[in-house]
């Protein structure tokens, strides 16, 4: 069966640099702008400021953004490339923007809820790591530990399967590694020439299907390629 053809529409245009976006329910897309220091929340009429402050310290680079099952947002604020000086942030449904750990982690860059919920991972690009963060009921963050060291890399994206493999894409070298519950790392794919694989950035897998994209920053394009099993369902809150 041919894969089904997909068109490209515009929705909105802002100014800026656009990195990880998110969606709710009602379909608004929330989007991380490092330019302009905050999050859009925007619609094909609209555009607005979801959040350009925190509680405890201002926005440096926020980079990417996901929703967990109760509608809370959470982005990475990369801080300094150079200096440990990240953070992950929390909005809640309310739109109260909180530092739940950071000020010194190594470029937070991709996230991902666990298909159950209970934590959030994150990457540290240059630190070659995945982080574990653990979120209790109450919404407090547990001690972060390492969950994946990836050596002579750069990771960026993160997308977990259904079966609680996640996934990693590498803006370098061109690869993307897979991860398995008992921590396994496995490297699935590689492109040494840059041909289709070019400094992939963002992953995400095709609703209920098998095939994961991947957003190329070196190529300007979009790929894809069938794993072999299903995404975890993201998270669409009605806020």
């Amino acid at each position: 069966m041919a894969p089904p053809i997909f068109e490209l529409n515009q929705i909105a245009q802002t100014r800026g640099v656009i990195l990880g976006v998110a969606l709710d329910k009602k379909d608004r897309v929330y989007a991380c702008n490092p330019a302009q220091h905050c999050i859009l929340r925007f619609n094909q009429s609209e555009e607005s400021i979801y959040c350009n402050k925190v509680l405890n310290g201002i926005i440096d680079v926020p980079n990417y953004g996901c929703f967990d099952r109760n509608g809370n947002y959470y982005f990475s604020d990369s801080g300094d490339y150079w200096k440990p000086s990240g953070r992950l942030i929390r909005v809640n449904p309310e739109g109260i923007a909180e530092s739940l750990i950071g000020g010194n982690w190594h470029v937070p860059n991709g996230l991902a809820i666990s298909p159950t919920g209970g934590s959030v991972y994150m990457i540290e690009s240059t630190a070659a790591d995945i982080l574990r963060i653990p979120i209790s009921k109450d919404g407090l963050a547990g001690q972060p530990e390492i969950y994946a060291q990836l050596q002579g890399t750069v990771p960026d994206g993160l997308a977990f399967a259904a079966n609680g493999n996640l996934y990693c894409s590498c803006y370098q070298p061109n690869r993307i590694y897979v991860i398995s519950p008992d921590q396994n790392v496995e490297l699935l794919i590689e492109d040494s020439t840059g041909e289709v694989l070019n400094q992939p950035t963002n992953i995400a897998f095709e609703p209920n299907e098998t095939r994961l994209f991947y957003a190329n920053l070196g190529g300007s394009h979009v790929g894809a390629f069938d794993v072999g099993e299903k995404g975890a369902p993201l998270f669409y809150p009605d806020i």
